[in-house]
């Protein structure tokens, strides 16, 4: 590990020359202009704004837009804050698209400083351009400052400001001397001093630097970095295979993150979810693709299966780790005879319910990969993973009674999800089924439930309820849109179920308990009333539970 101390200036001048670059892991920039303008405050001020994290990937093939001569630096952290350091400098890095969209950010990410701010104070005030700053002559762009290369040519835009600012001569002589100091000043940010850290570790050491130096800014998980390695061996293969099928997998509702894609391949190519167990040729050109192509075809059909029975969307899911197993679980024995995807939904569901891949997850991944493929069979396999769970398959009535806004109940929150959809249960607003749009066509991807208050918050809170009552699992169903949700806040139940003509068919589809069912067919208002909530409460959990036992049951078999 090499440390060493540049100029800013130097650091612009690395990254327009491309001596260095962005790998394929990197986002694009999403500074927003505050934030570049608070980097360029930081600067004058001397505040510390971070050491920047390079790697010596001497391997390197493919950037992220890379064409003819390659670098050899990859910037890990601090991409961000390099490409603000190259707009407050109006210098285009190496990596940004193209001129006309480069163009387009100078004007957007336009810092302003006034330089003669109010009572003679020399302490710089930076703002971003209004109509009235535009207008106002003490304020200058940053840019116009920090983008000249020799403090010399600052003499001339000092006077060019005078003449805008000081009609008298004595008046004209004092302003120019505190506005070409001023100038001089804030120029100095071209040649602050920034810590770079180098370093030139094997690629599986990379990811764990990085999270013992703390760098603020996007987290580089070890998969990201196993991802820039790839690239590295298979130039055009990121950008040309792997991102848009990442992005179409997207736009469908399934936001992955790398390491479900890389650990998934992984897994079906050689077994192993744990990257440093897998063998270095199998990142190779002669490898790669063909694990590649097998696991995307893996995936998109396992996010066919479960998209039949209504997850649609990563969000409903409490772990997306837990999709690693089941992607190889399916690719390994989907051809079997005894292959039932219906069965692995049930272990599937069961993992999620035990949170085995929200705590050591990588150990826990490993394990069951490996069980996956060395078992002899489907039933083996299958034995082996329900034989590492620590849970109980049958779900209690008063766990219906939990929050469903709390991490550790999402599970509850998707089998409360999954029996209201499996029971072709309508949205109380506009009729049409979960899950399905106005024309009764499924919403195959993307779908993402909205959860109701049965009995609005509003109402309960008024009533003294406690949160807990408020938001519990068994006080919340699903509807199609936020905008059918809305309709029924403000309203009780009773009130909203005669506005809508919800009738007896739909409320039971969601699983309304009977006695509250024939209060509605007797014109019973008085059962709804909030003071019988517990007793809804109660009785919903009740009905929730036996549903999601049996449809757990119903998958097993």
């Amino acid at each position: 590990m090499a440390i060493e101390q540049l100029k800013v200036r130097e650091i612009v001048e690395r990254a327009v020359s491309k001596q260095v670059d962005i790998p394929e892991f990197q986002r694009e920039f999403v500074w927003d202009p505050e934030q570049v303008k608070l980097l360029a405050e930081s600067l004058y001020r001397d505040y510390p704004i971070g050491s920047f994290l390079l790697w010596d990937s001497s391997e390197y093939r493919e950037s992220k837009t890379a064409q003819g001569s390659q670098a050899s630096l990859w910037i890990v952290d601090g991409q961000q804050r390099i490409t603000a350091l190259c707009l407050l400098l109006g210098q285009k890095p190496y990596w940004w698209p193209d001129a006309e969209e480069w163009n387009n950010a100078l004007k957007r990410y336009k810092v302003m400083v006034n330089l003669l701010p109010e009572g003679g104070d020399d302490r710089l005030e930076f703002a971003l351009p209004n109509p009235i700053r535009r207008q106002d002559p003490r304020w200058v762009s940053v840019r116009k400052i920090l983008r000249l290369e020799k403090v010399e040519d600052l003499t001339s835009l000092a006077g060019e400001r005078v003449k805008r600012v000081a009609q008298e001569p004595d008046a004209a002589m004092e302003v120019f001397g505190a506005i070409l100091g001023r100038m001089q000043r804030l120029w100095q940010i071209r040649e602050r001093e920034i810590p770079l850290i180098k370093i030139s570790h094997e690629v599986e050491d990379v990811a764990e630097i990085f999270a013992r130096l703390n760098q603020a800014g996007t987290r580089v998980k070890e998969a990201d970095v196993v991802l820039a390695l790839a690239a590295v061996r298979n130039p055009g293969w990121v950008r040309e295979d792997y991102l848009p099928f990442r992005d179409d997998l997207e736009e469908r509702g399934w936001d992955l993150d790398a390491g479900v894609f890389i650990r998934t391949m992984t897994g079906i190519g050689c077994g192993r979810a744990r990257l440093i167990e897998v063998p270095r040729d199998f990142w190779n050109p002669e490898n790669l693709p063909s694990h590649w192509k097998q696991t995307r075809g893996c995936i998109s059909e396992v996010v066919k299966r479960l998209a039949e029975f209504g997850i649609t969307s990563d969000e409903l899911l409490p772990s997306t780790n837990s999709l690693i197993p089941l992607f190889v679980l399916h690719d390994k024995w989907r051809e079997s005879s005894h292959y039932a995807f219906r069965q692995a939904l049930h272990w599937f569901l069961l993992a999620n319910r035990d949170g085995r891949y929200s705590r050591s997850a990588i150990t826990a991944l490993n394990e069951d990969v490996r069980a996956i493929v060395e078992a002899s069979n489907f039933e083996d396999a299958l034995s082996r993973l329900h034989g590492r769970l620590r849970v109980s398959p049958q779900i209690a009535d008063d766990e219906f009674m939990n929050r469903y806004d709390q991490a550790g109940n999402r599970f509850l929150r998707l089998m409360l999800y999954l029996v209201i959809f499996h029971r072709n249960a309508t949205d109380w607003v506009d009729g049409t089924r979960l899950g399905y749009d106005k024309t009764n066509s499924p919403i195959v991807g993307g779908f993402q439930p909205q959860w109701h208050h049965i009995y609005p918050r509003h109402l309960l809170q008024k009533a003294g309820k406690t949160n807990d009552q408020i938001h519990a699992l068994a006080n919340i169903t699903v509807l199609n849109a936020k905008t059918n949700v809305s309709r029924l806040a403000q309203m009780d139940p009773w009130e909203y179920i005669q506005k809508h003509k919800i009738s007896q068919d739909a409320l039971k589809a969601h699983l309304i308990p009977d006695r509250f069912l024939d209060a509605v067919d007797n014109g019973d208002k008085q059962l709804w009333d909030v003071a019988n909530h517990e007793d809804f409460l109660r009785e919903r959990a009740s009905l929730l539970a036996e549903a999601a036992n049996k449809f757990l049951q119903s998958l097993a078999q």
